[in-house]
């Protein structure tokens, strides 16, 4: 299974590079120009075949997944034998092409305005830089930096690391990221001890398309912000404090985890039962704050993964299946544009429906399977 799993991200590695902005050159030379060329005509050109594969991938992900994840203790009965098997797959995904999002050439645009023209970003928008040739292939280029000061300073790593060069860029600002995953699996490991706990966050296909390939922020905003609150809980006043700082560094990154301030005020919590609150709240941030600003995107999951990671198992598997059976729904939001080539249309139906079967089909097996429970209890 670890093995199939592997393979299928694999995959998803090298036709990602059909995905790339026809505005955008990563090289020029044949051999990979050869190489893009027929993936790029088959996304751009047999739409509805490749959101046939993608779908199909992604069952077959979260198949592997659950199969995985409930036979976790044998396919790896400790972290070393996990690590080793995680790491390589990091890697291989950090050279993936981000297909899912815009975002991080977002990211790349800001930082570009900030460090290479010195220009305040929270001011000067990108498209008002003169002959930047990162315009043609950048979305929302007309706005000025939609996120925080944490993450506009951390942005500078990768952006001198990539020294100008844009395929360089796009590796350095992934590769950070990946190293924020790998360190959230480290920490998940050593409160929890349980490998479930691990791989409910680690393996989550949601988690490694929206983190390791498309390369999202939101990882880094919850390392912080889980960081901070498990900090806080500690009784030395050093650890609350240092907690407390790098708690206020993740609201200033996207700003969803101010949701979470009234926490800070209760003094007696317990681990699960803080981490509990945390999950519900974000959840209700994800579902009624961000479709008013547009709408329910797939790596806001991030936020509530996350910390239901910390639950413990078995008393919270509920919450997990529901959980898993969103992320599903969530990442099958990306099938309709790959699909059509536009977001307007059908294509918001089409999204919140296919949002909902698999929560609607994990919902009437979990009714089913309760009933069943009291009747042979009853009997």
């Amino acid at each position: 299974m670890t093995v199939i799993y592997f393979l299928l991200f694999l995959f998803i590695t090298l036709i990602s590079y059909g995905f790339i902005d026809p505005n955008l050159t990563l090289s020029s030379l044949p051999l990979v120009t050869g190489y893009i060329r027929p993936l790029f005509y088959m996304v751009y050109q047999q739409r509805l075949l490749t959101a046939g594969i993608f779908t199909g991938i992604l069952l077959s992900l979260f198949f592997i997944f659950k199969k995985i994840f409930w036979q976790s203790q044998t396919v790896f009965p400790t972290i070393h034998v996990f690590g080793k098997w995680l790491v390589p797959l990091v890697l291989i995904l950090t050279l993936s092409y981000p297909m899912l999002s815009y975002d991080l050439f977002n990211y790349m645009t800001t930082a570009n305005v900030a460090y290479t023209h010195h220009e305040n970003p929270y001011i000067v928008m990108p498209i008002e830089i003169p002959n930047d040739s990162n315009l043609a292939f950048t979305r929302a280029a007309n706005k000025v930096a939609l996120y925080g000061p944490t993450w506009l300073l951390l942005t500078w790593i990768p952006h001198t690391l990539g020294m100008g060069n844009i395929w360089q860029t796009i590796i350095t600002f992934k590769l950070m990221n990946a190293l924020w995953y790998v360190g959230f699996c480290y920490v998940l490991w050593c409160v929890t001890k349980n490998m479930k706990n691990v791989i409910f966050f680690a393996l989550n296909p949601l988690i490694i398309m929206e983190t390791l390939v498309s390369g999202h922020n939101d990882i880094v905003m919850m390392v912080l912000a889980c960081g901070g609150l498990l900090l806080w809980l500690k009784k030395e006043w050093v650890s609350r404090f240092f907690g407390l700082f790098i708690f206020i560094l993740s609201i200033f990154i996207k700003g969803a985890t101010a949701a979470l301030i009234p926490l800070l005020f209760f003094r007696k919590m317990t681990q699960s039962r803080l981490m509990l609150i945390v999950s519900c709240l974000l959840f209700l941030v994800f579902i009624i704050a961000t479709p008013i600003r547009e709408e329910l995107y797939p790596w806001y999951a991030i936020w509530f993964l996350s910390t239901a990671a910390f639950l413990p198992y078995p008393k919270y598997s509920w919450f997990w299946q529901f959980c898993i059976a969103l992320s599903l729904g969530l990442e099958l939001r990306h099938v309709p544009y790959m699909a059509m080539g536009y977001y307007e249309g059908p294509g918001p139906l089409l999204r919140t429906v296919l949002t909902i079967i698999p929560v609607a089909v994990w919902g009437l097996w979990f009714g089913i399977k309760r009933k069943n429970r009291k009747l042979h209890r009853n009997t």
